[in-house]
């Protein structure tokens, strides 16, 4: 596995066409009692199992320098919390996948840490298609989504990821957020103080399994390129 900041211009050149690029991309924003880049370091440590797995599997694997802001609107009235505009947070993720592109990379993975970012994501990549070159494929990956995991917010779920990647975490006791009703979304003004989503843990969680899962979905996904698949 090389990171990207750390490639000479004319290593990049010569690797890039030929690897899977990994950008993750996270969030800084309160997390109950637990750090303030939990989505963070998820998002970067999952690029690097997931690219190590990659590696293991005769594939070569960039991680890239991660985006370290996210949307964290819902949370803008709680200590700690930093986020994007809409409009900035998509120019930026658009920005920096078509850099990838232009720089030689044809695999980019946009590997995301927060859910809370998922629809931009996915706008800004769509926005994006046209310009893609012959041959270039980006694929948008929720950790979550891989592992087939509802991890929910500061959530017992989500230190268990946290704890699978090498990192403990605390969250504390929060209070509960109630989900939307079915079939609906609630926007409301946010909270002052932290609240956390409710969700289930998963347990058998480990490092290896989930450098798996997302590897396993990577690879999915980048095999399917060539039919053109609509996101």
């Amino acid at each position: 596995m090389r990171r990207y900041e750390e490639l000479s211009a004319a290593e990049a050149s010569s690797l890039l066409p030929r690897s899977v690029v990994v950008l993750p991309v996270g969030s800084l924003e309160q997390h109950c009692g637990g750090p303030l880049g939990a989505d963070l370091a998820i998002a970067e440590r999952a690029a690097e199992a997931a690219c190590g797995e990659l590696e293991a599997r005769g594939v070569d694997c960039v991680v890239a320098p991660p985006v370290a802001y996210g949307l964290s609107a819902e949370w803008s009235g709680t200590p700690g919390t930093v986020g994007l505009s809409l409009g900035t947070f998509q120019g930026l993720v658009r920005d920096v996948v078509a850099g990838l592109v232009r720089a030689g990379a044809r695999r980019v993975v946009v590997l995301n840490g927060h859910y809370g970012n998922s629809a931009a994501i996915e706008a800004a990549l769509r926005d994006l298609m046209p310009a893609l070159p012959e041959g270039a494929a980006v694929v948008q990956v929720d950790y979550w989504e891989a592992l087939g995991l509802d991890v929910g917010h500061a959530s017992a779920a989500e230190a268990e990821v946290l704890r699978a990647l090498g990192v403990e975490a605390d969250f504390g006791a929060c209070e509960e957020a109630p989900p939307s009703p079915p079939g609906a979304r609630v926007y409301v003004r946010p909270p002052a103080r932290p609240r956390s989503a409710p969700a289930a843990p998963k347990g058998g969680l480990d490092g290896r399994s989930l450098a798996r899962a997302l590897a396993d979905a990577i690879q999915r996904a980048l095999s399917s390129a060539g039919s053109a698949p609509l996101p």
